[in-house]
């Protein structure tokens, strides 16, 4: 018993850490989402969460962020929509879907369950295709692998 309340009681230390220092960089100033008539959002390479996390200087603390490219993959591309799954191919639950802005990038500060990972598609506006990525992914850090060690995120 005494082990669980010990173990009850550090977990909230460490919660209330990790909340203080989302305040300290604006992380808890409400829910940013990404919209389509957003153009707030800077074009950038890499991984969003570097500057849009809790040690970040960046507005919001990202749950899922990323920039969709075009087919080219020289130019942001603002015609998709990106959705999160239970299961491969767009099956299960959907459980996010978010918008990309103006600038080409989608983002959220909202609370996604990653479950035991969720199945990431991208919709493009033009066409209505959709490319899904096969493996489940358990983090919303797009930018550190696509762009790094994968293709950038593009579409149509």
């Amino acid at each position: 018993m005494k082990r669980k309340v010990l173990l009850i009681l550090c977990i909230a230390a460490i919660s209330a850490m990790f909340v203080q220092s989302c305040e300290v960089n604006g992380c808890s100033k409400g829910t940013l989402i990404s919209g389509v008539n957003n153009h707030e959002s800077q074009k950038m390479k890499g991984n969003c969460m570097e500057c849009h996390g809790p040690n970040g200087n960046g507005k919001g603390c990202f749950m899922i962020a990323g920039t969709v490219y075009d087919s080219l993959e020289l130019n942001t591309n603002a015609n998709a929509v990106i959705m999160l799954y239970t299961q491969p191919n767009g099956g299960g639950q959907l459980v996010a879907t978010l918008d990309v802005d103006q600038s080409g990038n989608f983002y959220t500060t909202a609370i996604v369950n990653f479950g035991n990972g969720l199945y990431p598609a991208i919709v493009s506006k033009k066409d209505n295709s959709t490319q899904f990525m096969a493996t489940p992914t358990v983090i919303g850090a797009c930018g550190s692998c696509h762009g790094v060690l994968n293709a950038k995120i593009w579409i149509n």
